[in-house]
């Protein structure tokens, strides 16, 4: 359908705009509900759907304003106020939804509790938001979303043995996600010929946990995991795997003696901060090394600095995560300098809308996989990305690695500190304003340029 036209009035009901969003055409149902404010422009229901579509198209800046106008025609509306406050969740403006929700007194379907957990948690308020995750467990035991939130809470005041007893409720907020198999699942107790790690979560994750993978030796022989296509090849040739797999082509049944969803290693060998182990090499293929080292060679005499400005668009906190390219080109501005562009997906766009192709080199473009960025990661001085898996990635081959945080960041990287526990050559570079980026901006570019001119 043409994003530039809206339906004549006359041809489209609320009830047809209404199973257009139901169905998930949110570009139509956007549309027919435009339309529909044309004839009756003080509809809250109306306005507050077209909200509701908007979010789910990205869309939160216009989501949040359509809302409050349908409150403005409605202020008592749950509807809308429930739908204004994921919004600004969403949006990451926690504090504004907490004090809307207060003065509202109307909680959202979950719970009052739930809802006050969440947005504690969100404005960084984690002792606060126990005591509602407690109450808001307690009326919901069985979900499993409130335990995971939890566990985030739990970690970030430092309770990690607490943490990481929510954190097996994983799987019961997302239970298709869950790996399973016919042999046993791995409790840490037993020991035999072969076990199977099977990844899960995102890229980066199975580069984090990859640290524990070695100390399997101790109680089996082989160690055979399953991997996502961009990081198969990390794992290939090294010496604390035997075999990989697709994740989705696992081995037949049967050939193991236990299995584990890989993140549950983290509760098998007791994570704390002060006993993480130190991660693993990773195998960078000699093709792709050379690859690395032609792209490169025309700037030997620069600071080559890679930079990575969104992750993947299917995490739920994506958008909060990311920033925009343009901050970076302040970079460019640095003499001596030279940026590579180590972004996938979507967002590799953003180079060439900038018309910035001969400030950043797209690497990205041409690279196969997270072994193909390994490689050219060695060939940089630096890498500044926000918080996805090339730092992950970065860290892990050992070069400096400059991550950028949202305020609040997840729960890997604590709340505060330039330093971590998981990766010595990482530098967290926080947000102090929740959604403003120029902070951190500020700092990254004066630090570059006190480093090299």
């Amino acid at each position: 359908m043409s994003k530039t036209t809206n339906p004549p009035s006359h041809t489209v009901s609320f009830q047809d705009a209404v199973k257009l969003h139901q169905e998930g055409k949110f570009e139509e149902a956007a549309a027919a509900y435009r339309a529909l404010l044309t004839v009756k422009p003080d509809n809250p229901l109306v306005w507050t759907n077209l909200g509701a579509a908007l979010r789910s198209l990205g869309k939160l800046e216009a989501s949040i304003i359509c809302h409050k106008r349908a409150l403005h025609h409605d202020p008592k509306s749950a509807t809308t106020v429930a739908n204004l406050g994921n919004a600004l969740r969403e949006e990451g403006s926690y504090r504004e939804a907490r004090e809307m929700a207060l003065v509202n007194q109307i909680g959202i379907e979950t719970g009052p509790a739930a809802t006050v957990a969440r947005d504690l948690q969100g404005m960084g308020r984690w002792r606060a938001s126990m005591k509602a995750f407690n109450q808001a467990v307690r009326d919901k035991p069985k979900d499993g979303e409130l335990r995971i939130l939890r566990a985030t809470s739990h970690f970030m005041m430092g309770e990690y043995d607490k943490a990481l007893i929510d954190y097996q409720s994983r799987f019961l907020f997302s239970p298709n996600s869950e790996p399973k198999r016919k042999s046993p699942r791995w409790d840490g107790t037993t020991s035999g010929k072969r076990i199977l790690v099977m990844a899960e979560q995102g890229l980066g994750d199975m580069v984090l946990i990859s640290r524990f993978f070695p100390a399997l030796r101790e109680k089996f022989e082989e160690i055979w995991i399953t991997s996502r296509g961009p990081t198969m090849r990390l794992f290939e040739d090294v010496p604390y795997v035997d075999k990989v797999f697709p994740k989705d082509s696992p081995p037949e049944e049967g050939v193991e003696d236990a299995y584990i969803p890989a993140m549950d290693l983290m509760k098998i060998y007791g994570l704390r901060p002060d006993n993480c182990p130190a991660p693993p090499t990773l195998h960078i293929p000699d093709e792709a090394r050379q690859r690395a080292k032609r792209l490169t060679a025309p700037y030997k005499d620069f600071f080559k600095i890679g930079i990575c400005w969104a992750g993947s668009p299917t995490f739920v906190q994506a958008k909060r995560k990311a920033t925009e390219l343009w901050r970076f080109l302040q970079l460019a501005e640095i003499p001596g300098v030279q940026l590579f562009g180590m972004c996938k997906g979507e967002r590799e766009a953003d180079i060439a809308e900038l018309g910035a192709e001969g400030l950043i080199l797209n690497t990205a473009a041409t690279d196969k996989d997270f072994a193909d960025a390994a490689a050219l990661v060695e060939q940089l001085d630096l890498i500044v990305t926000v918080d996805t898996g090339l730092g992950h990635v970065a860290a892990t081959v050992g070069k400096p690695t400059w991550v950028l945080l949202p305020r609040p960041p997840f729960w890997y990287w604590g709340t505060a500190g330039e330093g971590t526990y998981w990766y010595k050559n990482m530098r967290l570079i926080r947000q102090t304003t929740p959604g403003d980026w120029s902070a951190p901006f500020e700092m990254v570019r004066a630090d570059i340029e006190n480093a090299i001119l």
